[in-house]
């Protein structure tokens, strides 16, 4: 698969190629009735047997083996994307968020001093930097070679992990940076559908965390260190909301692009970050019929891991028995 960056632009006519491909690609992608009938399945064999008549995973994989379906699959979706374009870089605001999770993963396991050997179910592919590199910045405490934004916030998480051994505090560090790399990732793409994307992403996340924060009765200052600095929303208004009352944070966001959202957010949390994803698909579904730019790939790569989000959570509800009637209610728009 070709490496994160490097290659030049696309012609106009490979656009027309990928695209196509794509759109090839999208016609196996699975529909709300595909979906309904997986969450139908009377068991997890037949769920299971259901994604395998769809083209789902192979017989090499282990039977049943939800983890192993899901990295398939995943695998699936990229390599497809790395054979029709020469440069991941412009994706790479979907790919930061891997980058992040690899150093959080790396900076607690160099804490933990867990075996490298079974470090690599902990990891994610497809990121930007390679995890050996990470993993090396972490065990050697020595975050230099990464780039700026990761190498400051794996010096500052592993300070945090090392002075209180708490591991929220790690978190919430390196929660924070990405959400500012993926911002700054946003501003820089000429796409506007994946400048929108890191938007949503952003607000959402800062949107969860501010609720949670107000939920458990946070203070002002560990509110400013769960929300970034980054976005389309007014962080010092919403931070103000949520020191103060739930309510106050509807009131502001009646006043924001999030105003439909509101009702979600006074259900949970769950019912927000299901409009947030169904936004986000009536975002990429005018996307298939552009044909001279990367917005169309975007949005496979989006449809696709909703697709494999919710196939997730249906396989994960059959194999703990959940039921049927709130996996339903958890189930986002389709791309087809």
């Amino acid at each position: 698969m070709p490496g994160p960056g490097g290659g030049a632009p696309l012609a106009k006519n490979d656009y027309v190629f990928a695209v196509t491909r794509a759109h090839v690609n999208e016609q196996n992608l699975l529909s709300a009735q595909d979906l309904e009938q997986l969450i139908a399945a009377p068991g997890v064999a037949d769920a299971f047997r259901l994604l395998s008549d769809k083209g789902w995973g192979t017989p090499d994989l282990p039977p049943q083996d939800p983890d192993a379906l899901i990295a398939y699959e995943i695998d699936r979706t990229w390599g497809l994307i790395g054979e029709l374009v020469n440069d991941l870089s412009p994706f790479n605001v979907f790919r930061l968020a891997n980058d992040f999770h690899n150093l959080k993963a790396a900076i607690k396991l160099a804490y933990s001093g867990d075996d490298e050997n079974e470090q690599g179910q902990y990891f994610i592919k497809y990121g930007t930097v390679p995890v050996e590199t990470i993993i090396k910045a972490a065990n050697e405490h020595e975050f230099a070679p990464l780039p700026d934004a990761m190498a400051k916030a794996g010096r500052d998480a592993y300070e945090a992990l090392a002075h209180t051994g708490n591991g929220q505090a790690c978190d919430m560090v390196i929660d924070r940076a990405v959400l500012v790399a993926i911002d700054n990732a946003g501003k820089k793409s000429e796409s506007q559908l994946l400048q929108r994307y890191a938007q949503l992403t952003v607000d959402s996340a800062n949107i969860k965390a501010a609720v949670r924060c107000c939920m458990m009765g946070k203070s002002r200052e560990f509110i400013e260190r769960a929300v970034a600095p980054a976005g389309t929303l007014n962080t010092k208004a919403l931070m103000d909301a949520a020191a103060s009352s739930l309510q106050d944070i509807y009131s502001y966001l009646e006043h924001t692009a999030y105003a439909g959202a509101v009702e979600a957010l006074k259900i949970s949390v769950a019912a927000f970050e299901r409009w947030c994803d169904n936004k986000m698909i009536e975002l990429i579904r005018p996307q298939r019929h552009h044909y001279f730019s990367i917005e169309p790939l975007a949005a496979f790569i989006l449809g696709r891991e909703n697709e494999i989000r919710m196939v997730r959570l249906i396989l994960t509800a059959k194999i703990n028995n959940l039921d049927a009637g709130m996996l339903r209610e958890r189930l986002r728009e389709t791309y087809v």
